[in-house]
């Protein structure tokens, strides 16, 4: 398998460039481009009438202070909540964004984007067909999506409904099959705990000729090593620090 993944420099910003900014909001991803960034994370997840939004927790308290699931509200309530100052004052009346709108934005600056699919069983193949409705028009547009998702059944139905996609398997432990996971799914990346990863596991992933990305990694001197095994790169909270060296 060839993967078609290029990152230069190696570094991905976790939720945008969420050491720096309320993650998950524009604020972060603006943040990420000043950085001269090549590449964002996200999470995508449904709310409650269906709009796609950049949200990570399935909970809104810790980044928004307000209690309730975010699959219980429309996307007409949810834009109206701050997720801004929780993480600092000067971030207040940040909004929670939606797929359609970070999707016109990353075109806008070119940014490619790792998107982290989050469900629930019920919501799956909902999300997953809207997902690829709002992101139709984009597909051409130049930058590279890789799609990732702890639930494989969500992993499945984007290969199914999206035969072209390119797929990453997240892993925040490690699983014997995950190179027969990988190889039905055809991923072209294994997205893996930094925690868990080893130049063993690493030397396997690339053996397959598949990427090997680590998530978090907020340290250069644990970044060198993992490059130094082969990771071909790592998110970061604050992805200035990885590439300053």
């Amino acid at each position: 398998m060839n993967h078609t993944l290029c990152f230069n420099p190696p570094v991905i910003a976790h939720r945008g460039a969420s050491g720096y900014a309320p993650e998950n909001t524009f604020l972060a991803f603006v943040k990420a481009v000043e950085l001269g960034i090549k590449w964002v994370e996200f999470d995508v997840m449904p709310a409650a009438c269906g709009e796609p939004i950049i949200f990570h927790d399935d909970e809104l308290v810790r980044t928004t202070g307000h209690q309730g699931s975010v699959v219980d509200y429309p996307y007409s309530y949810l834009q109206t909540l701050d997720a801004g100052s929780w993480f600092h004052s000067r971030f207040s009346g940040e909004r929670i964004p939606t797929l359609q709108d970070m999707l016109v934005y990353l075109h806008e600056v070119r940014m490619n984007a790792n998107i982290e699919i989050k469900t629930q069983p019920e919501h799956e193949e909902q999300l997953v067909l809207r997902i690829l409705e709002v992101m139709a028009p984009y597909w051409k547009s130049g930058q590279t999506y890789l799609f990732s998702s702890f639930s494989i059944s969500a992993l499945k139905l984007l290969r199914q409904h999206a035969p072209t996609c390119l797929i990453g398997l997240l892993l925040d432990t490690w699983r014997d099959d995950w190179r027969q996971v990988a190889d039905e799914l055809q991923c072209v990346s294994i997205n893996v705990n930094a925690d868990i990863m080893t130049p063993d596991r690493v030397q396997a992933i690339k053996a397959t000729n598949r990427a090997v990305l680590c998530y978090t990694v907020n340290s250069m001197e644990r970044a060198e090593a993992l490059f130094h095994w082969g990771v071909d790169a790592v998110f970061s909270d604050m992805p200035d620090k990885i590439v300053r060296r």
